[in-house]
């Protein structure tokens, strides 16, 4: 199972001492008003790991899966999960730069929380993969898997497989009818035997494939940043 990281690019970040916190709406005997999900994000450690501080992210969420209570013969509408599954949090001062270390789920839900209670002081930009540059940067990794959605017609995404599927007829086919989402890149390093798979998608979410520790996968997500941040002008051949 891979560990999934997500970069934010940030136009302010300015957290309190005590971190952001989201309000509760608790609920109180027979109001018949649910609890509101709280999400919170606080500092862990200042210049945690290479001038990177380290955060502590929760976020709850509504399930809505009916479930009965250890105890209890009556079924539960749905419950508040995630509040046991904190999450971490990377953020470079200099570079404005964050990196969640959870689901897109969650952290579109997440983002969307903290800005709403911190228009000021919690300012994400939105950005996406530029895949064509991507892959001209990447010219000496195989490319082995793709994904492409919005096909025209009736199917919705097609998933393509093989070695370096970018340089085949096909790729090119539906690259040109619809909006390529991710591509799975296949990284050879020089203490490992075997080459590691990194899904890249096009909301900047990295997936790696790897039983690193926590330094070695933040190690790889600075070089990655640094390719899909990057201003370097190459040439696209696609």
């Amino acid at each position: 199972m891979g560990k999934t990281y997500y970069f934010i690019n940030m136009k302010e970040f300015n957290i309190p001492e005590n971190g952001f916190f989201t309000d509760q709406q608790l609920t109180f005997g027979e109001s018949r008003v649910d609890p509101d999900p709280i999400s919170s994000l606080e500092v862990v450690e200042e210049n945690y790991y290479k001038g990177w501080t380290k955060l502590k992210g929760i976020h709850e969420m509504i399930d809505k899966t009916p479930r009965r209570m250890a105890g209890e013969d009556e079924y539960l509408p749905q419950t508040i999960v995630g509040g046991d599954s904190a999450f971490n949090c990377f953020y470079n001062p200099n570079d404005k730069i964050m990196i969640m270390n959870t689901s897109k789920k969650v952290v579109l839900d997440f983002q969307r929380k903290l800005i709403n209670k911190n228009p000021r002081d919690f300012k994400p930009i939105q950005k996406e993969v530029d895949f064509q540059r991507l892959i001209s940067m990447l010219s000496d990794n195989q490319i082995v898997n793709s994904w492409f959605n919005n096909i025209d017609g009736q199917v919705k995404s097609v998933g393509l497989f093989g070695e370096r599927v970018n340089l085949d007829d096909t790729f090119r086919r539906f690259n040109n009818l619809g909006n390529l989402s991710a591509i799975t890149v296949e990284w050879t390093f020089a203490d490992f035997d075997y080459p590691i798979n990194i899904m890249i998608t096009r909301n900047c979410g990295i997936v790696i494939h790897a039983n690193w520790d926590i330094k070695r996968d933040l190690d790889f997500l600075f070089d990655m940043k640094n390719i899909i941040f990057s201003t370097e002008s190459v040439p696209i051949e696609l």
